[in-house]
């Protein structure tokens, strides 16, 4: 599984989904609805819309960080975090200069103010800060957050209640947590014993002993696999709020 999110091909799928997927042309060879495109940055502002307080923010499961970018414009401090190396060195260089590069084919980000030492000033906050982690073993010392988000995350996890309950203890009351899955429920990924199923129910059980349920909404997306082929999705989304 490990090196599964450290391919080439892998890297370049993601910085398309993530910085190339609010273009109608994403898919070339057929246009798509607004309603599927710019995942990342639909699933950073529903997190906006419901956090109360606007400080740090969590993206864990960030990938190659297009949604924490999103979250950086309304929160003051946002880190992002993902399992993958090659996905965290890529969010680091596109926020230390605003492109990434491979081979022929670049990706660009705005830059960040306070990284790129051009001192132009707008309604930008700092850029995201970047790091490798594992999403079901956090670390103590990661800081308190006002909202969390997790996009595609859930079920690619070994043990999600694990890393809700971790979750648990860098937020506080009032804070806002976000899920987005697919609800794609795979052995590969998850043990069967683990797997959240029915998902709504499983995170129900899981989070309203602690959270309030705000909003549980459809999230449509598509995943280019090339030019001439793409994944359709829907994802379950529910925003919760902490007691």
């Amino acid at each position: 599984m490990t090196d599964k999110y450290e391919t080439g091909e892998l890297l370049a799928q993601y910085l398309d989904f993530h910085f190339q997927g609010e273009d109608a042309a994403y898919l070339p060879h057929h246009s798509l609805p607004n309603s599927v495109l710019a995942y990342p940055r639909r699933c950073a502002d529903w997190t906006v819309r419901h956090a109360t307080r606007h400080g740090l923010a969590l993206d864990l499961g960030c990938a190659v960080g297009g949604a924490s970018f999103v979250l950086s414009r309304s929160f003051k401090e946002v880190v992002g975090i993902d399992f993958s190396r090659q996905f965290i060195d890529a969010a680091r260089t596109l926020a230390e200069t605003g492109v990434f590069r491979s081979s022929e084919k670049e990706w660009t980000c705005f830059p960040m103010i306070g990284k790129t030492g051009n001192g132009v000033s707008d309604d930008r906050k700092r850029a995201p800060d970047f790091r490798v982690g594992d999403a079901c073993a956090l670390s103590k010392d990661l800081g308190v957050f006002d909202a969390v988000m997790m996009a595609n995350l859930l079920c690619r996890l070994p043990d999600p209640a694990a890393c809700l309950d971790g979750i648990r203890k860098h937020v506080h009351s009032g804070s806002v947590i976000v899920l987005m899955t697919p609800c794609s429920w795979d052995e590969a990924f998850t043990p069967k014993e683990k797997q959240l199923v029915p998902t709504l129910p499983a995170l129900k059980s899981l989070l309203e002993p602690w959270c309030d349920l705000l909003e549980v909404r459809d999230f449509p997306f598509v995943l280019r696999v090339h030019e001439r082929r793409a994944e359709y999705t829907v994802a379950l989304g529910t925003a919760w709020r902490v007691r």
